[in-house]
């Protein structure tokens, strides 16, 4: 329950959604405004949108289903007449048959045959071919085909977040077991208590994941559409390929690791900015929420969130939809509140302490004393507190800005802070210890023990603030264990880390380290993370481990997050090394630019980003690269990478031996609209090797790229220069990443020079990535060589759902290659491509697709245009397939029904002869070979109706979904009753459907869709 899957090839969109556009038209001023709509009057322009696309593509359905059956029903007539004709040759393989009753027999069953597939059409096209077909054994339909792309499920309490009718805030809190005279700490202490499986909390956590990618002021306004566009860019990146995990730790710039790390923040209430959030949601002046309409449905009309994409997340929603008497909200319906909360809370004159058992909380009214015992955590908050007293292990959580006395009086004193508080005094009395940690700063005003006491610090910012004129900050009388990357700005006379290190300071210059940057949320140093909160111009000092000098002092890695002047995340790889003899952490060198750049300006025209090792490239005057390969401050190896700036234009870039290995992220990513021209130096060698997910060399949208090798030409003598670039996991080798777009947008042009380029995981070796359109592709001259990659990537040309445009090959030499189901040149599997032109003094040394898709042409499972070669080109044994299939509409996606070739002849029926005992025994092994090829087909079918089934029963619980009705909405007419028994399937597993419609038991089922 609540899996999700989404893909990334669509056919239907609506417009996309540009927040900037939106910003410029409101200050256009109010006359330029159309006239004020209602919020309900948009939800139900998008629903009825919605509906529309839907009604569109359940009719596109339904026509397809008709072909399927059409399709299946004489393949099992097939099957059946030569299993007939098994049985007639094998009784004239024996003594005494009457084999000219037995031919004759034969020769009518053949013409059955022909009649039957000869009459099977979807339109005015035939659903089988005529003519010879070499019968491949190993033709099966591609996996991909038949399931889609597992990818991380989404958690249930998102998805039910999603679907949850809107909420006002006084039914939230009652959901939370609360009432309006809640406060903050109440609702912390409820949420606590409460997973996300509860839902308001979920509700709540959706919406927070919104307002967190949307920015920092989305947290404190309560703005509900900065909300949706979070999560509109949340659902975008998953729909782009990238787990949910990963979309949330690089939207949230790595305040949350994954999805459980944002459940675990949330319901422990330490999440970054969670506590103004709850305040602008759950105790707003007026209504926060839109009533009656669920964040899904707003979502739905938003601009970008894709068709395909909406009919996933409906049809999870309704899979994710609990038991009747469950509490997911009708609009205007009464709430099922959970049980009342069991947060216990006690007053304070300025505030409140809450938490589970505070049998351990007392307050000493005569003198203000807040004591704190037992081992369970409470929460204290409120304006002040005029002092408290830790006698037991639990944690204190403080939310509140000043406390003017903290003792701590137990072995394991415990307080956590996430806002800002100051300490004026904390005392540390004997045999006690204090733990601090939280991702709040802590400002202590002094600090006191009597005894040996200790101070851990476990998490956030620490200031002690000095005692005399002059000085930064204050001293601290007690040993510190640091644990974990924590910002302590003191002196302290000895700080250990928990394992009994030494420790050494180093001070975060803002200036000269941050330059520009407002505050610091986060830190990750020696393996950890911990969060902070300091804001610019307040003392920073890190510390961390000096290492062994005798040993060599090794360089330390530290992540510094945080926001920049405009309150947009920030990020900062520094490198430190212990400096024995000066005493202090240096920042060192760690990743040396391993590039020589020629032309241009550092700064300027190029920069060294250490962190990423990238060269990036900002303008037209660089003039040539080498290099790429190179050594760390460790003496250990690493890769560096080029990128191009977007927008610059017209480049032309010498590569002089580049060299570019990396196993994450793009080797050479060449930006978005610029015309590129890479002019390989004679006699160098080039390498690109990229990441999962992206080409080898890697064209944004509108980018164009041409490769020649200019002086190889001048003189025969100079061997021409070459180019190796391989794509990974669904990126092309030359081309486009996965999941980059369905626009066939881009030109690839070879001139020259030796090309060699392999996608990978159905990416193109020179083309489209999977599910990434590609424009057109010229080859002018040059050696060119390009595989594709396994699961649908042609060598030239489309890639697995990623079409491509015109291929032109006009000069050269060219060998190709595909694995799988692709074309060598042309069509991917569901990649289609344009027209094929191979003309003039182009030689096509080697041309091999896939099993059994064409050498040039169209393929199994994807189609193309015309193919045509002219003057005089040489294609050596290359075979032409330019048949398209039919296209079948199943969901949201266009996928081709191969018109696979079964008639008489095309199964060698023809020349079958029973009237001779060796002819017969012959015919047996021949009608044996038949018979399992058309169980293949069967099982493309098989696999399309699987996919069909499953597509066409999310439409109908999308429209259930939109129009609350209590069942499926059946058609009239003939279209209707034909689809009555699929609609029946709809709801069985998916085993019973195929023996409803494909007639195959559940083991076939199992090993097709394995």
């Amino acid at each position: 329950m609540g899996e999700l899957a989404i893909r990334r090839e669509r056919s239907v969109s609506g417009p996309r959604y540009r927040a900037a556009e939106r910003t410029e038209k409101a200050a256009a001023g109010a006359k330029s405004q159309p006239p004020a709509r209602t919020a309900g009057a948009t939800v139900s322009e998008t629903l009825q949108r919605l509906m529309t696309h839907i009604g569109r593509a359940e009719a596109s359905t339904r026509e397809s289903h008709r072909t399927l059956q059409v399709g299946e029903a004489v393949l099992d007539e097939v099957q059946s007449a030569l299993g007939r004709m098994a049985e007639l040759a094998e009784k004239a393989a024996s003594a005494g048959a009457d084999t000219r009753a037995l031919q004759a027999e034969l020769e009518r069953l053949r013409g059955e045959i022909d009649r039957m597939t000869g009459g099977a059409r979807s339109g005015g096209d035939r659903l089988f071919l005529d003519g010879d077909m070499e019968i491949e054994e190993g033709a099966e339909p591609p996996a991909d085909a038949g399931e889609e792309e597992a990818v991380q499920p989404l958690p249930d309490w998102l998805l039910k977040g999603l679907g949850q009718n809107g909420i006002r805030p006084e039914r939230l809190l009652s959901m939370l077991g609360l009432d309006k005279t809640a406060g903050i700490a109440d609702i912390l202490n409820a949420l606590s208590e409460k997973s996300l499986a509860n839902d308001a909390a979920g509700y709540l956590a959706a919406l927070y994941l919104g307002a967190v990618i949307s920015g920092g002021s989305a947290l404190k306004t309560a703005d509900l559409q900065a909300s949706l566009e979070g999560l509109r860019q949340f659902m975008e990146k998953i729909a782009e390929g990238v787990s949910p995990d990963r979309a949330v730790e690089l939207l949230t710039d790595g305040a949350f690791a994954s999805l459980s790390d944002l459940e675990a923040q949330f319901t422990g209430g330490v999440a970054p900015g969670l506590q103004e959030f709850l305040e602008a949601f759950l105790l707003p002046e007026g209504d926060a929420l839109l009533p009656g309409a669920s964040l899904l449905a707003l979502l739905a009309g938003m601009e970008g969130m894709e068709l395909d994409l909406m009919l996933g997340l409906l049809s999870a929603v309704q899979s994710s939809a609990p038991e009747a008497g469950a509490d997911l909200l009708e609009a205007g319906g009464e709430a099922p509140y959970p049980e009342a909360s069991r947060t216990a809370v006690l007053e304070l004159p300025e505030g409140r302490v809450t938490g589970r058992d505070l049998s351990g909380v007392s307050l000493d009214e005569a003198t203000g004393e807040l004591t704190a015992g037992g081992g369970a955590d409470i929460a204290v908050q409120g304006t002040e507190a005029r002092s408290v007293l830790l006698t037991g292990g639990g944690t204190a959580a403080l939310r509140l800005p000043r406390v003017p006395v903290l003792t701590a009086a137990a072995p394991d004193a415990r307080v956590s802070v996430s806002g800002e508080v100051s300490l004026e005094e904390v005392r540390l009395l004997p045999g006690a210890s204090l733990t601090l940690g939280g991702g709040g700063l802590a400002r202590i005003g002094s600090l006191r023990a009597e005894g040996e006491g200790v101070l851990r610090l476990t998490g956030g910012a620490v200031i002690v603030a000095p005692v005399r004129e002059g000085e930064s900050f204050g001293a601290l009388p007690v040993p510190v264990v640091v644990d974990g990357p924590v910002l302590l700005a003191a002196r302290a006379a000895q700080v250990t880390s928990a394992a009994g290190k030494p420790m050494a300071p180093f001070d975060i210059v803002w200036r000269t380290l941050l330059p520009g940057w407002s505050a610091i949320t986060a830190l990750a140093a020696e393996g950890r993370q911990g969060r902070a909160a300091l804001m610019s111009g307040e003392p920073a000092r890190l510390w961390l481990e000096k290492g062994n000098p005798s040993q060599g002092s090794p360089i330390q890695p530290v992540v510094i997050r945080g926001k920049d002047r405009n309150g947009q995340p920030a990020v900062r790889y520094a490198y430190l090394r212990w400096n024995e003899s000066a005493g202090v952490f240096e920042e060192a060198v760690m990743y040396p630019n391993p590039f020589t750049v020629s032309g241009g300006e550092e700064g300027t025209d190029w920069v060294y980003e250490e962190e990423t090792h990238t060269l990036r490239i900002l303008t037209n005057r660089v003039s040539s690269v080498s290099g790429g390969a190179g050594l760390d401050a460790n003496q250990a190896p690493f890769s560096g990478r080029l990128a191009l700036a977007d927008g610059i234009g017209p480049v032309e870039l010498i590569l002089d031996g580049v060299v570019c290995r990396v196993s994450e992220g793009g080797a050479f990513t060449l930006g978005r609209e610029n015309e590129v021209s890479l002019l390989l130096r004679s006699g160098t060698s080039n390498l690109f090797e990229s990441g999962g997910g992206w080409a080898g060399i890697s064209l944004g949208e509108d980018t164009t790229l041409s490769i020649d090798c200019p002086d190889a030409r001048e003189s025969a003598r100079n061997p021409a220069g070459t180019l190796t670039a391989s794509g990974g996991a669904g990126g092309a080798g030359i081309g486009r990443d996965s999941g980059g777009g369905r626009d066939r947008t881009g030109r690839v042009v070879i001139r020259g020079g030796g090309v060699t380029a392999s996608g990978s995981g159905g990416g193109a070796g020179i083309g489209a990535g999977k599910r990434s359109a590609m424009g057109p592709i010229d080859i002018l001259g040059g050696t060119v060589s390009a595989t594709g990659g396994s699961g649908g990537g042609a060598g030239i040309g489309g890639a697995l759902g990623g079409p491509v445009g015109d291929i032109r090959i006009r000069g050269g030499s060219v060998t190709a290659q595909a694995v799988g189901h692709a074309a060598a040149i042309g069509a991917g599997v569901q990649g289609a491509c344009g027209d094929i032109l191979i003309s003039g003094a182009a030689r096509i040394q080697r041309a091999l697709g896939g099993d059994p898709g064409a050498d040039i042409g169209a393929c199994l499972f994807g189609g193309c245009g015309k193919v045509q070669i002219t003057g005089g080109a040489d294609i050596g044994r290359a075979r032409l397939w330019v048949r398209s299939g039919i296209p079948l509409q199943i969901g949201a996606e266009t996928v081709t029904l191969p018109q696979f070739r079964l008639s008489s002849r095309a199964l060698g029926l023809d020349r079958l002869s029973l009237t001779k005992k060796e002819a017969a025994q012959a015919a047996q092994a021949a009608i044996e070979r038949d018979r399992r090829w058309v169980s293949q087909i069967q099982s493309a079918y098989h696999v399309l109706y699987h996919r069909l089934e499953r597509s066409y029963g999310g439409l109908l619980g999308a429209r259930q979904y939109l129009n609350g009705a209590e069942g499926p909405v059946r058609d009239t007419g003939e279209a209707g009753a034909l689809l009555a028994d699929t609609r029946r399937s709809i709801p069985l597993p998916s085993s019973q459907a195929m023996r409803t419609h494909g007639k195959r038991g559940t083991e076939d089922v199992r090993q097709l869709l394995r």
